[in-house]
């Protein structure tokens, strides 16, 4: 708490009083070091703002200047926060495109020109986007997708499984030419499997 001479009362964190280089006890204090102590004040908050952002999950260079504007931080302020997290290592746009491919793979799959379109809309730059994605194998993605929505899907007709689970892959994100052979490829998957099964069931019959 600081209380000048006209009775007046502000209160500053201890990191906001050190940022302007620490009040002594009876010295002098005019306007000019206020708007200092507040600008101070307000960078500490922008950092704390910062960190509860990150406990959540990584975030991007856009991102957190996005999220930070919106909590209503001047633009010097964000700036200079996001400048101290780059130099922390806790803002790392290469490694946040890396970490968000990986948790796309695992967690809901999507063809890799999707996943670069979601990067670019973070704000990261095109290179690292194509980096970041450069070992996603889209027909094993779309493999694995096709698989698990074909235990749902109608087999009634070549083409009522087509609209159901290749029409799936193509809002996954999937090129034409992977969602058609790897739509193909399920539907052969369950034809020789159901014939397996047919057989089995007539050999049982005439046991």
């Amino acid at each position: 708490m600081l209380e000048l001479s006209d009775g007046r009362e502000f209160l500053f964190s201890h990191e906001a009083v050190e940022r302007v280089g620490g009040i002594r006890e009876g010295e002098p204090i005019d306007e000019a070091v206020l708007r200092a102590l507040d600008e101070a004040e307000t960078r500490v908050n922008a950092h704390e703002a910062a960190l509860r952002l990150l406990s959540h999950r990584p975030r991007s260079e856009k991102e957190m200047k996005t999220r930070l504007a919106m909590r209503g931080f001047p633009p010097d302020a964000i700036d200079s926060e996001v400048e101290r997290l780059r130099s922390a290592g806790l803002l790392d746009d290469s490694k946040f495109a890396a970490a968000w491919v990986e948790d796309r793979k695992r967690l809901s799959p999507r063809g890799k020109r999707m996943m670069q379109y979601e990067l670019l809309g973070r704000g990261i730059d095109p290179e690292s986007a194509a980096r970041a994605t450069e070992g996603v194998d889209d027909r094993d993605l779309a493999l694995e997708l096709a698989r698990a929505r074909a235990r749902r899907a109608s087999r009634a007709s070549y083409e009522a499984f087509v609209a159901k689970v290749g029409g799936y892959l193509r809002r996954r994100g999937f090129d034409y030419e992977v969602t058609a052979s790897v739509t193909r490829a399920v539907w052969e998957e369950g034809e020789a499997e159901d014939g397996v099964t047919d057989e089995f069931a007539s050999q049982s019959s005439a046991e």
